[in-house]
């Protein structure tokens, strides 16, 4: 059971949420590669001068880059982005959209979307649509998590969040128990449908 965790993270939330569903995910046995998707250059071709920026990418230095190949290798797939007022981030879609030859090849492969904190309203629902459609238009099967799965002292779980997807808690601390749960719910329903 193989269980390919994508993600693209600025600030680390995202990636923080990406770690919590890779662990959810081994919690039930699956084999998880977990990568990042190459950030876009600068336009003006500097580095960025934020220190909360710096910091996250270098804690991020020793995850693998994303390719296609990670997704015809799982069984299973998670696609996290942050909520970039109600898109999700241009560097994720860019390497979506730059698998053209996938044509299908995700058919019958379970994924689920998660997203970090956005503090616009609304923004995390449209993001996880977004990336969901990703996922639908290659033939993978989405999954939701179940609510019986989510930590019962989760925030998330007990102001209810979008039914089908994960999404952070717009805090200064992100709740991971339902990316942990939804990377465990991905991996046993693949299980169960794979066998």
């Amino acid at each position: 059971m193989n269980v390919t965790v994508i993600f693209y993270s600025l600030y680390g939330d995202t990636a923080a949420l990406a770690a919590a569903v890779a662990e959810g995910a081994e919690q039930a046995g699956a084999t998880v590669r977990l990568r990042k998707v190459a950030g876009l250059a600068a336009p003006d071709g500097r580095s960025t001068t934020s220190e909360r920026i710096r910091a996250a990418q270098e804690h991020l230095a020793s995850v693998p880059l994303a390719r296609v190949e990670d997704l015809l290798w799982a069984d299973g797939i998670a696609l996290g982005s942050p909520a970039r007022y109600g898109a999700m981030s241009a560097e994720l879609h860019r390497f979506l959209d730059g698998s053209p030859h996938l044509a299908g090849d995700l058919a019958g492969k379970v994924a689920c979307a998660f997203c970090s904190p956005s503090p616009i309203r609304g923004a995390q629902r449209a993001v996880l649509h977004a990336m969901v459609a990703a996922l639908l238009r290659q033939g993978a099967l989405v999954q939701a998590p179940a609510r019986a799965e989510m930590d019962a002292a989760s925030a998330a779980a007990r102001r209810g969040g979008p039914p089908w997807a994960a999404e952070g808690e717009a805090c200064a601390r992100l709740d991971l128990a339902p990316a942990r749960a939804l990377g465990r719910r991905l991996a046993l329903v693949e299980r169960r449908i794979h066998g």
